[in-house]
């Protein structure tokens, strides 16, 4: 028996006991803004898939239900109970900037997916750049109108850099043509909602040519109204790309989408390289396609 090698594997063994005694159990706080929109839930889902890939990633997740104050309170929270890292997506940038600052302070690293804040509190921000997919949904929508013509634009939820960001890309293109207005009714990115606004629009006689969407849920729910009311063909373009929309732009229904990723799969891993030890970009922009009749058959829904 060789005495050096016995003593070499045993060593060897008792380091990874050590390692595996040392592991230490990363707890991370989700503050969803809200578990009743697609996907938002579909977010959340993702992020629970992806941390299971980690035994040392513990998620929990809370569901805002679309308060900014359940919201905030979620996050004191994470922070009271000494959380490593908090993700969210914020429901309003500015109020959520100040608590945010009270976890940088106490050193815990916050992840912002999808929507910023209007401040640097915090580690690293994912997400597609929203501008851009407001000036691009303008040229593609504003081209299938001939540059004239009403379009009724479906706003996000109020507050948030993603609704603001795809409502001004949109406007500032669109500002360049005079013969195309723009009208906008707050969906919240929700289909009931959606519906509601939509009504409230035919009951008030208001008329428009084309639609764009700050997301494919609200689009769903605004082509329910249509069809009840309306037998004309309306031009509508969303964001998300979701099966839904997949489905309308094959039937007709709708003319494009724009991918809109949750951001799940680089939150998880921006928070396993930070755990390593290794520097992750303050902000991280993912990239997105615009999807239409041309390409629908080659590319995956987000779910």
């Amino acid at each position: 028996m060789n005495s050096k090698s016995e003593i070499i594997k045993l060593l060897f063994v008792i380091s990874l006991l050590l390692t595996f005694l040392e592991a230490k159990t990363y707890k991370i706080g989700f503050a969803q803004d809200t578990l009743s929109n697609d996907w938002r839930k579909a977010q959340a889902d993702q992020l629970i898939y992806y941390s299971k890939k980690y035994n040392f990633l513990e998620l929990t997740i809370s569901d805002a239900k679309g308060s900014v104050a359940n919201q905030i309170a979620a996050i004191e929270k994470f922070i009271k109970e000494d959380y490593d890292f908090i993700i969210t997506s914020p429901i309003n940038a500015s109020i959520t900037s100040v608590v945010l600052k009270k976890a940088v302070d106490k050193g815990i690293k916050v992840i912002l997916l999808s929507r910023g804040i209007n401040s640097d509190h915090y580690t690293s921000f994912i997400a597609p750049d929203n501008y851009k997919i407001g000036q691009e949904a303008a040229k593609y929508l504003l081209n299938k109108m001939n540059y004239q013509g009403t379009v009724l634009m479906l706003q996000g939820l109020e507050g948030t850099t993603s609704s603001t960001l795809r409502e001004k890309g949109f406007e500032d293109i669109a500002k360049n043509y005079e013969n195309i207005k723009i009208i906008k009714v707050r969906g919240n990115y929700l289909r009931n909602d959606t519906i509601k606004a939509l009504e409230d629009v035919y009951e008030k006689g208001i008329k428009f040519d084309a639609i764009y969407s700050h997301s494919d849920s609200m689009a769903a729910g605004a082509k329910i109204v249509i069809e009840k009311k309306d037998n004309k063909k309306i031009p509508i373009i969303g964001i998300d790309y979701i099966k839904e929309a997949k489905e309308s732009i094959l039937s007709g229904k709708q003319l494009a989408s724009f991918i809109y990723p949750t951001a799940a799969k680089e939150g998880i891993e921006t928070i396993v390289s930070i755990i390593e030890g290794k520097e992750v970009a303050k902000n991280q922009t993912i990239e997105t396609v615009l999807v239409d009749k041309n390409n629908v058959m080659k590319i995956e829904p987000i779910f």
